[in-house]
């Protein structure tokens, strides 16, 4: 058999298949048929039983490869899914476990996986308005609303966003000198400074106390169905406030020409729940660039041509210091 790291992308994940075909054998279901839904990080397998339900299985990543905490990620999932934010349910094994751990030939390491309820609806990045904006905006303010009661179990260990570069393990590459080709010393210039006002920020909000954030609540992790907003993926479930959730959120959309009417909207909906929670002009545009440079430095690490993309990133980076220059904060 071909080791799996000599495999391409697309026989890596129909090895995959093996995987959710074990994890499989732990629910208490008749499966029929077993189709691939996405491949990113994870693979994700629609699952269709003999009574006609539809699930969906996600088989997880080599453990090396990610810091996200699923233990984190289910009990945070759990307790949401008991206030008014609808969301994607995990289901227990025959054993009552929401992770189910399995392993086939030919695929390294034994896989997290986990079976949701099936996802009814469209993304919300296929139907973007100003109204699902405010909805998303309600939504946002439920969840944290929520976050701000919620009461962690022992060994809560999620993500931490009190920097910059926050997942723990991931290698920041960005100063090498190997990658000196594509960061430029204009380009480091201007890397730099976002990230040392972007930490300086990071470290105030973080002196106090922090809640449960989503941590990547972007359009295509909620589905919309029959009005009401479905919100999944809590991979990145993370520390940190609801400023910091908001500028994830507002992130992605930001080159639309609709970007303003979006982010009004955004705020009417969650000012229906709770205060906006932005303290100063250029705080949610200092944390998307922190982001921005996260990106840059993911990258760099992760494409085999990240020169296109980091030309673009810095280029905004350089709009935001001219927009907003000196030092932030309130």
């Amino acid at each position: 058999m071909k080791p799996y790291d000599e495999l391409s992308a697309a026989q890596q994940v129909r090895r995959q298949r093996r995987v959710a075909l074990a994890a499989l054998a732990a629910y208490r279901i008749d499966v029929t048929r077993v189709r691939l839904q996405a491949a990113h990080s994870n693979t994700v397998w629609r699952v269709d039983t003999a009574d006609g339900e539809k699930l969906a299985l996600r088989v997880g990543m080599r453990r090396e490869d990610t810091a996200t905490s699923i233990d984190a990620e289910l009990a945070w999932l759990e307790a949401v899914a008991e206030s008014d934010v609808a969301v994607v349910r995990p289901l227990r094994n025959r054993h009552g476990d929401l992770v189910t751990r399995a392993a086939a030939e030919g695929v390294p390491e034994v896989r997290d996986c986990v079976l949701f309820e099936w996802m009814p609806g469209r993304p919300l990045s296929a139907q973007i308005t100003p109204e699902r904006y405010r909805l998303l905006g309600a939504t946002a303010a439920a969840m944290h609303d929520h976050a701000a009661r919620f009461v962690p179990p022992p060994g809560f260990t999620p993500l931490v966003w009190d920097r910059v570069f926050y997942y723990p393990h991931e290698p920041v590459v960005w100063r090498e000198q190997r990658l000196r080709r594509y960061v430029t010393a204009p380009r480091r210039t201007v890397i730099e400074e976002v990230v040392a006002r972007a930490d300086t920020e990071l470290a105030r909000l973080h002196r106090a106390r922090p809640i449960v954030i989503h941590g990547d609540l972007h359009p295509d992790n909620v589905h919309v169905s029959r009005g009401r907003l479905i919100v999944f993926d809590f991979e990145d479930v993370m520390w940190g406030f609801p400023v910091q959730d908001i500028a994830i959120t507002l992130f992605y959309e930001r080159d639309r020409a609709d970007y303003p009417a979006l982010c009004a909207a955004f705020e009417a909906g969650y000012c229906t729940r709770r205060p906006w929670p932005v303290e100063y002009e250029g705080q949610l545009e200092l944390l998307m660039a922190a982001r921005t440079a996260m990106f840059i430095n993911y990258v760099l690490r992760t494409e085999r041509d990240p020169g296109p993309y980091v030309a673009r990133a810095t280029s905004r980076l350089r709009r935001f210091l001219r927009a907003h220059p000196g030092p932030s904060g309130p």
